[in-house]
């Protein structure tokens, strides 16, 4: 169904008017996707994987897994796009981004307490409240998180979003490693019971002090101008909900990057979820630490330099480039971890991914910027991109999770083959499709 345009401006700055922002602004704009990330990493790379393995049946985490994070996930495709653009029409005296943030991290803080103390739940129940939790824990952080994607739109001039978007880069990777390594030095599935459940404990409650001491500082240090009240746009539903489909045809890069980010994301998730069995099961190592305190540091080591290099070198040669060295370099790295089944393999392959990732991440957001229609809608599309890195995550891990299920007990590992076999299909269609994106260089 197509959109109709809408000239009306919804937007409290034109882009063209945006002053320059200095770093320290650039920074504290970002610095809210630092705490996000330390959020999601610890949950979903250690504490997650760690809970399903040690208090549910060992021999079906591979399946149980996908069956805890899926319902959660799905709800979270929907309420990015949704939350996205309707805080493109509010009027809020706090702005259109920040009252979202405030009202959602509440809720997730909320959620996260309560998931805290779910080891102590009796196993038959335990599935079904760990998906509902999550369920839960999804939607309150999205409902923090989608508008914010918007933020950088709104108040960045166009000169100086690939900086931006470096520094943004730079916040995800910090907080991603920061949440594996304090998750991995925090919980042990190989610990007694009574222990393994305060170390649950602490490790959820030290997640809700970081959301709420950063999103606090967010909210004091980022300003947002209210919508002014002659932008003021009735809302009306039928005609909203219609507005998130749109003919491909229409707005052909912007389409053409959701797809590719859809591919990348399905690579990098079908993977993710099932690192710390890969290392229980193939490298023999224990899981939690190897992965959350050795391999993901050391990824995202690599990714770093990369990612800050490569969000200037976007702004003056491009950002498409950027994506093909991505692409390839994280599709070798598939075939490393086919060929090297060890740690120090595992090590060497974590080197070379984090440079494709970082420079990945780096331009993943300024590329779907450069190619965002005019029509003043910037939370719509943005959640919509959003969705597009959240999808991957139900549809990988279902995928992964019943190869590995099925193909568990075939020699030589051959369930973990088949899986990064596939992840190479994707990377490779991802890379590709970047091909056919004409407006953005």
């Amino acid at each position: 169904m197509d959109i109709p345009e809408q000239t009306g401006a919804i937007s409290a700055d034109a882009p063209s008017a945006l002053r320059p922002v200095s770093l320290f602004e650039q920074i504290n704009i970002n610095v809210f996707w630092l705490a996000n990330q330390f959020h999601w990493n610890a949950i979903i790379a250690v504490i997650i994987p760690s809970m399903v393995a040690k208090l549910l049946d060992p021999a079906r985490k591979d399946i149980n897994l996908p069956l805890v994070v899926i319902w959660g996930t799905l709800v979270a495709v929907v309420v990015n796009p949704l939350v996205g653009a309707l805080s493109d029409y509010a009027t809020f005296r706090l702005g259109r981004r920040r009252p979202f943030m405030l009202i959602g991290t509440v809720a997730n803080v909320i959620v996260l307490v309560f998931f805290a103390f779910t080891p102590a739940l009796n196993r038959g129940i335990l599935l079904l409240s760990m998906a509902v939790l999550f369920f839960l824990l999804q939607f309150s952080n999205n409902l923090a998180n989608s508008p914010w994607s918007a933020i950088i739109a709104d108040k960045v001039p166009v000169q100086q979003r690939g900086l931006t978007a470096g520094i943004n880069g730079v916040c995800l990777l910090l907080g991603t490693a920061l949440g594996s390594v304090v998750a991995g030095l925090i919980v042990n599935k190989q610990d007694a019971l009574p222990m393994y459940r305060n170390e649950i404990v602490q490790i959820f409650l030290l997640i809700a002090a970081v959301q709420t001491l950063v999103v606090a500082y967010t909210v004091l240090t980022v300003k947002e101008i209210p919508l002014p009240r002659e932008q003021h746009v009735a809302l009306q539903i039928r005609p909203f909900l219609r507005k998130f489909f749109f003919k491909p045809s229409r707005y052909p890069d912007l389409s053409w990057v959701l797809l590719a980010r859809l591919l990348m994301m399905m690579g990098i998730w079908g993977v993710f979820y099932f690192l710390q069995y890969y290392a229980d099961d193939v490298l023999h190592v224990a899981g939690e630490q190897f992965i959350g305190g050795v391999f993901l540091p050391v990824l995202l080591g690599a990714a770093l330099p990369t990612s800050i290099i490569a969000g200037w070198v976007s702004d003056h040669w491009g950002r498409k480039g950027l994506v093909y060295l991505a692409g390839t370099v994280m599709t070798v790295v598939c075939i490393l971890f086919i060929v090297l089944q060890n740690p120090t393999g595992a090590l060497i392959a974590a080197v070379f991914f984090g440079i494709g990732y970082g420079a990945y991440t780096s331009v993943d957001w300024a590329l779907v910027a450069d190619a965002l229609p005019p029509t003043d809608e910037a939370g719509k599309f943005l959640g919509i991109w959003s969705a597009m890195g959240i999808l991957p995550q139900v549809i990988g891990i279902s995928i992964g999770g019943i190869l590995l299920q099925a193909l568990q007990g075939m020699p030589n590992h051959f369930g973990y083959t088949v899986l990064f076999l596939v992840t190479i299909v994707y990377f490779a269609l991802g890379t590709v499709v970047i091909f056919q994106v004409k407006g953005v260089k």
